[in-house]
């Protein structure tokens, strides 16, 4: 036998003799990178790095799976899919481990109306937005007009919806609270700009569950909003009814400079008919433009 090879057996039999030294094998393999990280993390670092790290701590079950392919000799790629799917699979969807490098990466759902690339992704909301004095921006239009009536007749809108018993005004309240940027979710209300301009969530034990409730509640409200979205397209008593309300939240404002908690909103129930866009009232038009 190869002596080089018999010392390590050697080795191996004396460490089955020795508790501590046992342990110490046994922490080798399974944690590798016990004292290699600091109690911040570094997020200058190397990416994979990182995750190693942030694993380790907050998630020990994929960190363990990580640390097992790189025995293996896994490349960066392959520990790159492992750890985003992982991690994805644990509540925070991560495309990259470039992303990891950042904080906690957070998507924004957050509306714009005021930005027209908004109305060219988002085109079906654009019969939502019509009863409020909105229309489908001109071409090469940089910038819209939407006044601060738009906003709160919106927010009144939201409110009234959400106070009715029907589930499915509920969802509609929903897909307006998604517009209007008052559903109480950073991740709905606040643009992608806005939200990159807070303070980045760290990978920290309180963090990392705060922003997994997060993204499940506004994964739950843009549910919601897009079968309001439904909802309203199919029902032309519930557009007219919408239509109406905002002219009166309008024709409050005109009179008054604001809105009263007095105000009542009437709804129908949403129906089954056929998809039908809705027309602002040439009303709601000319209210908009006094309330403005």
């Amino acid at each position: 036998m190869n002596p080089i090879i018999e010392m390590y057996d050697h080795l191996a039999v004396a460490l089955t003799g020795d508790v501590q030294l046992l342990l110490a094998s046994a922490v080798a393999a399974l944690d590798p990178f016990w004292n290699q990280f600091e109690d911040e993390i570094e997020y200058e670092s190397d990416p994979l790095y990182i995750a190693l790290n942030v694993t380790r701590g907050a998630f020990p079950d994929i960190y363990a799976d990580a640390v097992e392919r790189l025995r293996c000799g896994a490349p960066f790629a392959e520990l790159d899919t492992l750890l985003c799917r992982a991690i994805t699979a644990k509540g925070i969807p991560l495309d990259s481990l470039e992303a990891i490098s950042y904080g906690i990466p957070l998507n924004s759902c957050g509306v714009d109306l005021e930005d027209p690339d908004f109305y060219a992704v988002h085109t079906p909301v654009l019969p939502a937005l019509a009863p409020f004095g909105i229309d489908t921006p001109e071409a090469e239009t940089y910038s819209i007009d939407v006044p601060q009536c738009v906003h709160t007749a919106g927010r009144a809108i939201v409110g009234s919806l959400h106070d009715q018993d029907d589930p499915t005004l509920k969802q509609v309240g929903w897909l307006y609270a998604w517009l209007f940027g008052c559903s109480g979710n950073s991740l709905v209300d606040l643009s992608l700009d806005d939200l990159y301009e807070l303070q980045p969530l760290s990978w920290s034990e309180d963090d990392i569950a705060f922003a997994v409730e997060m993204i499940e509640e506004a994964d739950g409200v843009m549910t919601d909003a897009m079968a309001g979205l439904k909802h309203l397209q199919a029902s032309p008593d519930l557009q007219a009814a919408l239509t109406r309300n905002v002219a009166i939240l309008y024709r409050e404002l005109k009179e008054k400079g604001k809105l009263h908690d007095r105000i009542r909103l009437h709804w129908s129930r949403p129906d089954s008919g056929a998809d039908r866009t809705a027309v602002p009232d040439p009303l709601v038009l000319q209210l908009r433009g006094d309330a403005a």
